[in-house]
């Protein structure tokens, strides 16, 4: 049906003035429609026809009709949204020479808004004009006079949230953009550049269009003589689930469309950059949630370039205003950090509530300052890491461009054979895979990813600690909380001694803690499912660089679960808790197949748990307790962050009675547990103890945060008297118990050492002309470079292949027959049944025996650890057996015995190979004709070889 604009209202002056057709969207409307169709009925303009497009059936239009009898009534099903359905009006209306007024359906229009929104339109030979918005409840109250937006996109009102109309905004003036809820447009303009973007149902369709009406060279103008009440209802009757990420797509859209071709890129990469610096002042100001989203609709540009394309030639007929002057028009600089600075001079410039607030903005301020202290303490701490890189030392074994490729890294995943030690015809473990892909995303900067993976492991832990107790607890008990895991020294140990595993495990705790919070709300649903699903992809993770993460993980819940069922909290919590972690460590197992098939051995448990630095320690109480291992000059003073733990379980009531117990029951249970297990009271297999510290560093830090919420929190329980006063001398020891932490910051590599083991071994010949070869490594477990095996409780042993060890050798490797042999020969050798080991071991093509000392991590120059009684004095009794490098660090000594590991061998040695046992080997001397070339990858290598047999050092499967 269309509508005749000339059609007369009943007065002569309706042939004299313009048509206008008032269309209006109808959507589910409230009580206070009556209101708008009233203020539609009485608007005094002469030549105005009405168009209502309803989505709300019968009794609405039924509504329209008593107070518009002359309406025109268009039924529309569903909601196709309000940008599409004002489009049809361009259909539904004759004629280019009208004006259209675009309407939401809770907009009441002053008597004589429309006159003179026209009279304006004609002043200033305007495109489109828009009226002063007012609240619905409140018209002295300004809700809108237009918008200004920057080169991004990014929306700044005019006038500020709860202003005051003193007729301040009453001047006509140009804006960039008007909002959507009135707006009156010339028709031929409409229609022109295509009304409303068509993909736009709702949330910055007035941006979009008004931002074409600028292109078209037609002006925007507010009018504020003109007033319109707006309810702004539209959230209350949409069931729209993502409103900000909708607005956040929309505005990338926009500006990917409508910026000039020259302009673009530099907008996009404004926009990136806005978006980063958005994302990482969300991390502690809030708002991460809507910044993520904001990332991922800028990062969905490579996405959309169809569409933009589409698009772009679509607006291109009507462009006809250069982009510079376009870009005039914007705001400079940043409208969100423009918004932001005149909210915060409003919260001073309002007396009353300044003086209301003023505690609460000094201790926000306070947190901030915390926050940022702390982060800018560790960013410190680590300089010499940034400008340096990381020193090979313990786990931090190099990435190198050559080996370690996110290409080669992916061939040697993909290939079905595990290099490490003498090799395996298996899985590659699953961290291999994430090192490829984090390389890819590090654009193959693998030794700043490294880097920044130590650095990143430190901030997401304070992150996450930040994060456990939201919406319980104050910001500022959070931020307490947050330092006093920042204070703790085990990770700055961790990276001093090159112990990655605790590294991961001392960023993932916290975040896993978060998870116990949130699943003993009892969620349902997808909430539930994104709960299970964190878990399993954290502890995934996690576990494919440090297998041992799981077995903590269970002892963390135990703990969760022993602590709230003291506390008397429903039973639902705790069966969510052990669903948890149930589903996180066996979806991490699924994940990680088919490499987590190996662990289906006999010794499964040595195998998860490996052979780590303290494994035959005994360490001590104190030292324990320290976090440390004693190795800080002044690390008793941690013992003051204890103090808030054992003060809140006296002081807590209530809810925080809760929280003190967890806390207090992850430091106790925990400590015990090491404690006598260090003492040798009971024997268990325990993970690294770093790892399990990892636990005690959650507690002090919940400790701390929960007597900072009881202590300053008005509307917790307060302590009084000697309770209150010995509250806040444990908050005062818990300060000084951050001294040690801020001392390691005057180092700049937390106490890395310069020189390291990995650094000596370069001198071991790389791929030499007579034949590839294989280095054992025997020593104490603590200081072997890569993971090793034992051979008794003092001496173990590891095997690399020649060349520099890289990162691909952190995984402890499969057990092979190799590996047997390797054992029973040095064990003859410890025990002097033997001076012919160079024999034993030349099949395997060991030629070098390198006996570690001091590896500058858990062994160094001021505190080494000597090597096993009696180890180099076999070694040296051995006639194979050359000692060709002797230093405090390490002793090395080469098998001049040894037969490369691929190579032709002479017709003896055939002959000898094909016999069995020890005594063969003892009474033989084994010889090789030619070495063969063996790649250094998993590619094969073409060679040429005569008659002969030819000899690999490399475990066979039994088929």
């Amino acid at each position: 049906m269309a509508i005749n604009p000339t059609v007369s209202r009943g007065s002569a002056t309706t042939q004299i003035a313009p048509p206008v057709v008032a269309a209006v969207v109808v959507h589910e409307p409230g009580a206070w429609f009556a209101e708008t169709l009233q203020a539609l009925a009485q608007q005094d303009y002469p030549n105005l026809q009405t168009l209502f497009f309803v989505t709300s059936g019968s009794q609405t239009a039924e509504e329209i009709r008593k107070q518009l009898p002359d309406a025109i009534i268009r039924t529309v099903d569903g909601n196709p949204g309000y940008g599409p359905l004002m489009n049809e009006i361009g259909r539904l209306v004759e004629g280019d020479g009208g004006f259209f007024c675009l309407l939401h359906d809770d907009v009441a229009l002053e008597p004589d808004a429309v006159s003179r929104l026209m009279e304006e339109m004609f002043r200033s030979n305007a495109g489109i004009v828009g009226p002063k918005l007012v609240m619905w409840d409140d018209p002295t109250i300004v809700q809108s006079v237009g918008f200004g937006v920057d080169r991004i996109g990014e929306v700044s009102s005019i006038a500020d949230v709860g202003e005051k109309d003193q007729e301040q905004h009453d001047a006509v003036r140009d804006v960039f953009a008007l909002h959507s809820a009135c707006l009156l447009v010339r028709a031929d303009l409409f229609r022109e550049i295509g009304g409303f973007a068509p993909d736009i149902r709702f949330f910055g369709e007035d941006i979009d269009l008004c931002w074409r009406v600028h292109l078209s060279g037609a002006r925007v103008v507010i009018v504020p003589a003109a007033k319109a009440r707006h309810l702004n209802s539209f959230d209350s009757r949409t069931n729209e689930p993502s409103r900000v990420a909708l607005e956040a797509r929309h505005r990338v859209r926009t500006i990917a469309t409508l910026s000039g071709r020259f302009q673009l890129p530099f907008v996009l990469v404004q926009l990136l950059i806005a978006t980063l610096i958005q994302t990482v002042v969300s991390i502690f100001g809030g708002g991460l949630r809507a910044s993520l989203i904001a990332m991922r609709a800028a990062l969905a540009v490579v996405v959309d370039v169809p569409y933009i394309i589409r698009r772009r030639a679509q607006v291109r007929p009507y462009r006809r205003i250069a982009p510079r002057e376009i870009h005039e028009l914007q705001i400079r600089g940043s409208a969100r950090l423009s918004s932001f600075i005149r909210k915060r001079r409003m919260r001073f410039t309002q007396n009353p509530l300044a003086l209301e607030r003023d505690g609460e903005t000094s201790n926000t301020k306070g947190v901030v300052i915390g926050i940022l202290a702390t982060v800018a303490l560790i960013v410190l701490g680590s300089r010499g890491l940034i400008a340096s890189g990381i020193a090979p030392v313990g786990e931090f074994l190099p990435l190198r461009g050559a080996t370690e490729s996110p290409s080669a890294l992916l061939s040697s995943y993909l290939s079905g054979w595990w290099q490490s030690g003498f090799g395996h015809a298996g899985a590659n473990p699953t961290g291999i895979a994430l090192l490829a892909l984090a390389g890819i995303g590090f654009l193959g900067r693998l030794g700043a990813l490294q880097t920044y993976s130590v650095i990143g492991a430190l901030l997401m832990g304070c992150w996450g600690m930040w994060s456990v107790a939201a919406g319980f607890f104050s910001v500022r008990a959070r931020a307490i909380g947050m330092a006093t895991y920042a204070a703790a020294p085990l990770p700055y140990v961790a990276i001093e001694g090159g112990r990655w595993g605790v590294l991961l495990c001392y960023a993932a705790l916290p975040w896993m803690i978060r998870m116990f919070v949130k699943v003993g709300a009892r969620p349902s649903g997808a909430a539930l499912t994104k709960l299970l699903a964190g878990a399993v992809l954290l502890t995934a993770v996690v576990t494919s660089f440090t297998p041992a993460f799981a077995l903590v993980l269970i002892w963390l819940g135990i703990v969760w679960v022993i602590s709230d069922t003291i506390s008397r909290v429903a039973a639902s919590s705790a069966f969510g808790v052990f669903r948890l972690v149930s589903v996180g460590v066996v979806g991490a197992f699924v994940l990680h197949s088919p490499w987590s098939g190996e662990f289906f051995v006999a010794d499964w448990l040595d195998k998860v748990i490996g052979q780590h630095p303290d494994a035959a320690k005994q360490v001590g109480m104190l030292n324990l307790s320290r976090l440390d291992g004693g190795l800080w000059a002044i690390g008793v003073l941690v013992l003051g962050l204890y103090a808030p733990t054992f003060i809140s379980i006296v002081v807590a009531r209530a809810q925080m009675v809760v929280w003190s117990t967890r806390a207090l029951m992850m430091v106790v249970l925990t400590g015990a547990v090491l404690v006598l297990n260090d003492s040798g009271t009971i024997n268990l297999s325990l993970p690294e103890t770093g790892l399990m510290l990892a636990i005690i560093a959650c507690g002090l830090a919940l400790g701390a945060a929960t007597l900072a919420n009881i202590m300053f929190d008005e509307t917790a329980i307060r302590p009084n008297g000697l309770w209150r006063s010995l509250g806040a001398l444990s908050l005062v020891a818990a300060t000084v118990g951050m001294v040690p932490a801020i001392t390691g910051v005057v180092d700049g590599r937390w106490g890395q050492p310069e020189t390291t083991l990995s650094q000596l071994l370069t001198q071991l010949p790389t791929n030499p002309e007579s034949g590839d070869y294989n280095v054992v490594f025997v020593g104490r477990s603590e200081v072997l470079p890569m993971a090793g095996k034992s051979i008794n409780d003092a001496v173990a042993f590891a095997v690399s292949d020649d060349g520099e060890l890289t990162l691909r050798d952190h995984w402890m490797p499969i057990s092979s027959s190799l590996d047997e042999s390797v054992s029973s020969a040095f064990s003859a050798v410890i025990a002097d049944q033997t001076v012919r080991a160079g024999r034993l071991l030349a099949p395997l093509a060991i030629r070098y025996i390198v006996v570690p000392i001091v590896d500058g991590g858990a062994s160094t120059v001021e505190r080494p650890l000597p090597a096993p009684d009696g180890l180099l004095a076999s070694l040296s009794a051995q006639l194979d057996f050359r000692r060709v490098y002797t230093a405090n660090d390490l002793v090395i000594f080469e098998n001049v015995a040894y037969i490369p590991s691929l190579a032709v061998i002479d017709e003896n040695t055939s002959l000898v190979s094909e016999q069995a046992g020890s005594e063969v080997l003892l009474s033989s001397q084994l010889a090789s004709v030619a070495p063969l070339a063996r790649s250094g990858d998993v590619e094969s290598v073409p060679s040429q070889i005569g008659v002969g047999t030819v000899h690999a050092a490399v475990p066979f499967d039994d088929g």
